[in-house]
């Protein structure tokens, strides 16, 4: 008895279109050796060859996340460390950062349904932090603006720093302190542009001269991280009562679905 006939092989038809086929054959022999009969099949494996690359693509894209994921961990890691003096501190600091990356990472995997909105990213971040963004004390304003899925994680943990030093050192550490986020596509000599504003009012300056973000981590993700990574323009500005932070977008960042 010989080895069936097994290939896979691509059709041309008529119409230009591809289709992949398998076929599958077996002979019959007599006595003498000789075939003296054939069956087989064709089957049409079209659809099993478009998922087989389609998961290929997604292992792939899945890969590079992760190795992206834990270079930004990493990254995370090392700069805490260099910013605290002890094991205490770095662990709290540390474990906040890295709750932010799951939130982001969360609102990630749900932005092909439910796509990342600027809004969202910032309430997302106060709300963990135990902020109620309906109080009088806050305040977020601007249209809906989406951002690119790459830019998310970068933004997100810039909006951790601000929102987390407000909640400690800022703003938000004082029964009178007020916080305000606003957020405006502007007109520039290069094109459109998303301009940020986070304004911290009634804030204790001596207070917030011990933030960690003041001059740590936090500072150099919004001055540095976010200019690289996002073409961004930033300011990062402490008056005797005020924390300002201005993060200006190129064109190409975000999208403005609606006005407000």
């Amino acid at each position: 008895m010989r080895a069936e006939y097994v290939h896979e092989f691509r059709s041309l038809h008529p119409d230009g279109t591809v289709r992949w086929l398998s076929a599958h054959g077996r002979f019959f022999y007599d006595n003498d050796g000789a075939p003296f009969r054939m069956v087989g099949a064709m089957i049409d494996m079209t659809e099993r060859r478009r998922l087989e690359e389609t998961q290929k693509v997604m292992v792939a894209e899945l890969q590079h996340r992760t190795r992206n994921l834990i270079g930004v961990v990493r990254s995370i890691a090392q700069q805490t460390a260099g910013s605290t003096r002890d094991m205490a501190t770095f662990r709290e600091r540390f474990g906040d950062r890295l709750a932010a990356l799951s939130r982001v990472q969360g609102l990630l995997s749900r932005a092909e349904e439910d796509p990342i909105t600027l809004e969202v990213l910032i309430r997302t971040e106060l709300d963990a932090l135990g902020v109620a963004t309906y109080s009088g004390n806050v305040s977020l304003s601007g249209p809906r603006v989406l951002l690119r899925n790459r830019d998310v994680q970068t933004f997100a943990l810039a909006i951790h720093e601000l929102a987390t030093n407000a909640r400690k050192y800022g703003a938000l550490a004082e029964a009178e302190g007020r916080l305000s986020v606003t957020w405006r596509k502007e007109e520039g000599a290069a094109g459109e542009r998303l301009r940020l504003e986070w304004l911290e009012e009634g804030v204790n300056s001596a207070r917030e001269a011990m933030s960690p973000t003041t001059g740590g981590y936090g500072r150099k993700l919004i001055e540095r991280a976010l200019p690289h990574a996002m073409g961004a323009e930033t300011t990062y500005v402490l008056e005797s009562d005020k924390v300002r932070c201005t993060i200006d977008l190129p064109q190409d960042r975000f999208a403005v679905v609606d006005a407000p």
